[in-house]
């Protein structure tokens, strides 16, 4: 249940920040506004019972970086927005950290249970 909640908490932050730009784009910067804090609070909120369960550096760095490369998506593909070959690289590289962590965290599970 506790990646449930972290998977949830990637969500609001994506769904915050991009309704966000949206919203904002279409001239109505108090609601953007207010979504934005209500979707980033229900992501904070996901992501602290995500940490009960999951390591904090762990987490987080799930929550940033996937969140990260999934807003770097959407803006591409749904707002229009270009992503240049230097930033590319930049998304790559946080969903190798993402994925160094996690390893990181396995190993240290493994060597606690040996």
């Amino acid at each position: 249940m506790h990646w449930v909640f972290l998977i949830l908490a990637v969500v609001g932050e994506v769904l915050g920040t991009t309704l966000m730009k949206y919203v904002v784009e279409e001239g109505y910067l108090l609601y953007g506004t207010l979504i934005a804090l209500v979707m980033v609070g229900l992501s904070y909120l996901f992501l602290s019972r995500a940490t009960l369960r999951i390591p904090i550096t762990l987490a987080n760095a799930f929550w940033e970086g996937v969140g990260m490369v999934l807003i770097a998506l959407v803006s591409l593909f749904w707002l229009g927005e270009q992503i240049s070959t230097t930033q590319m690289a930049g998304l790559v590289l946080a969903l190798i950290g993402v994925a160094v962590t996690n390893y990181g965290h396995f190993r240290q599970e493994q060597q606690g249970a040996a």
